[in-house]
């Protein structure tokens, strides 16, 4: 139960941070107190159109940490959100990355990313009755949930009731005209660009892949990672670099599918990078939608 506040004691001692036993000995009375019952959701509020985590935002979190009622171990879902202000698109990636910051402030201070078992962006939340060009500042924010073990998590949200350009109608796979080395595509798995985040349209294929893995017990896969328009993608995360954003992404739903209780023995990933695109020279978004793309290739059946 201490981990959290004993992590943070021992990084404040190494940096300096703490100049007088006293202030040492308050933190650590708190910790002794225990965890404080209480909420289970708390909210991270971003500025306006930004998903750089402020001073007070992390003053925040540190907070939570501070008095116990973030510990590690604990299994949290983040999710982020965006305000009215701007279209569908913008403000779906804009919610995947404001979560993603605060998943990545988490694991900084220590928390296993293992426990999270939820990043996601909600996209915006629409308000009636609320006009002007600034929006609503108590919509951008991140949710952090902590997610007991003794009940199961929410469940995702439906996706909205609208798609992406190269969305299509459900896959219907059958086994039986499946060969061995053969990839099939999901074609409604979609990405925020230049991360590693399923969109909420994503939804339907995941829960199909879900379902198909166990009809199918014997069917091994590897899952394959593409992505489009490599290299060209301004800001793109130090990790993504070199073509890994594909590996990442064909990681994204490996964990998925291992969340749902899929045998990890049965899969395996890789990135292929943009060597292998569905459209050759991508001139509109939906052409970059089919190459930013999952394959599940049949290793054995």
């Amino acid at each position: 139960m201490l981990t959290s506040k004993y992590y943070y004691l021992s990084n404040l001692l190494r940096s300096g941070f703490m100049k007088n036993l006293l202030l040492f000995s308050c933190l650590l009375f708190s910790a002794l107190q225990g965890r404080s019952q209480g909420r289970d959701t708390f909210e991270i509020y971003f500025p306006f159109n930004s998903a750089m985590i402020s001073k007070e935002a992390e003053d925040h979190i540190d907070h939570l940490i501070f008095k116990d009622t973030l510990i590690h171990g604990d299994k949290l879902m983040v999710l982020g959100y965006a305000d009215y202000v701007g279209g569908n698109k913008h403000n779906d990636s804009l919610s995947i990355l404001r979560a993603n910051a605060v998943r990545n402030y988490l694991i900084k201070y220590g928390f296993d990313k293992e426990d999270i078992s939820l990043c996601a962006g909600k996209g915006k939340i629409d308000r009636k009755n609320v006009a002007g060009k600034d929006g609503y500042a108590p919509d951008r924010k991140v949710q952090i949930v902590i997610v007991h073990t003794q009940a199961a998590p929410p469940p995702i949200l439906p996706p909205p009731a609208r798609q992406s350009p190269a969305a299509k109608s459900k896959p219907k796979i059958d086994i039986n005209k499946l060969k061995v080395n053969q990839a099939f595509a999901l074609n409604n798995l979609f990405f925020a660009p230049g991360i590693d985040f399923l969109l909420p349209e994503s939804d339907p294929d995941l829960v199909f892949l879900v379902g198909f893995m166990r009809e199918n017990p014997k069917v091994t896969v590897r899952i394959e990672g593409h992505v489009c328009c490599l290299g060209s993608q301004v800001g793109i995360d130090a990790r993504y670099k070199d073509g890994y954003l594909s590996a990442y992404r064909a990681k994204a739903i490996f964990d998925y599918l291992a969340q749902n209780g899929i045998d990890t023995a049965r899969m395996k990933t890789i990135g292929l990078g943009n060597n292998d695109p569905v459209v050759k020279e991508e001139v509109t978004e939906e052409d970059r939608c089919k190459n930013r793309r999952v394959e599940i290739r049949i290793m054995s059946k």
